[in-house]
């Protein structure tokens, strides 16, 4: 449910976000999520991106690195002459489906992308660069993240998330998946010092590249 209940403002850059604008942030991410499923990325890649755009989190470039976590983790095709890209452009417009004639692929259908990339983004902020940094920031987060796709969507994998909710989408596609994946990555990130106290900001300055809401949370900082 959007926007958060969780009260208080959190750091930005230049002042305090207050949960006004937090909600502002989390709307703007669904809707740009939406923007990069029409220009053709498939659910990890524009949640990513959206994410990303909305928080400024790293170089949009590396949305490579999540690109393989949609459709919940790979796809095969059957047929070596397929076009597979084209193929798998037709599941996520929703107008194929795998498993219907004439689709010659099939997916992992694991992990759902979306989350998968919120995952990313949130590690991306609050991970670690040394085994002696505490997990504890990270990995209360992501299981999060985890209890808010259950919460939200009705579950974490793929394949039973396109069970309930491409049925119940206009245009047959995960298209509520994508903006709201992206909605809730925005939220936790930026309720990361109130969700769970060791992603509290912290005195030392991290570095320049990683925004305010995240940068005194840093661990091992």
């Amino acid at each position: 449910m959007y926007p958060s209940s969780i009260p208080g403002p959190i750091c930005v850059e230049g002042g305090m976000l207050s949960e006004e604008a937090i909600r502002e942030k989390v709307e703007l991410a669904g809707r740009k999520a939406l923007e990069y499923k029409e220009k053709g990325f498939h659910c990890s890649e524009s949640v990513f991106l959206a994410i990303n755009e909305v928080l400024q989190i790293t170089d949009p470039r590396m949305v490579k690195a999540i690109t393989g976590f949609h459709g919940g983790g790979g796809s095969h095709r059957l047929d070596p002459n397929v076009d597979m890209t084209k193929l798998l452009a037709g599941v996520a417009a929703g107008y194929q489906e795998v498993g219907d004639d004439g689709v010659p692929i099939v997916q992992v259908r694991h992990l759902c992308g979306a989350l998968a990339a919120c995952i990313m983004c949130t590690s991306l902020l609050y991970g670690r660069t040394s085994p002696d940094d505490d997990l504890t920031c990270v990995d209360e987060l992501c299981y999060e993240l985890h209890r808010r796709f259950q919460e939200e969507l009705g579950h974490n994998e793929c394949k039973f998330l396109r069970e309930i909710w491409v049925p119940k989408t206009p245009d047959g596609s995960c298209s509520h998946i994508y903006r709201t994946g992206a909605q809730i990555g925005v939220d936790v990130i930026l309720h990361a010092p109130q969700l769970v106290r060791e992603c509290r900001p912290r005195h030392e300055i991290a570095p320049e590249s990683i925004p305010c809401a995240a940068r005194e949370a840093v661990p091992g900082r």
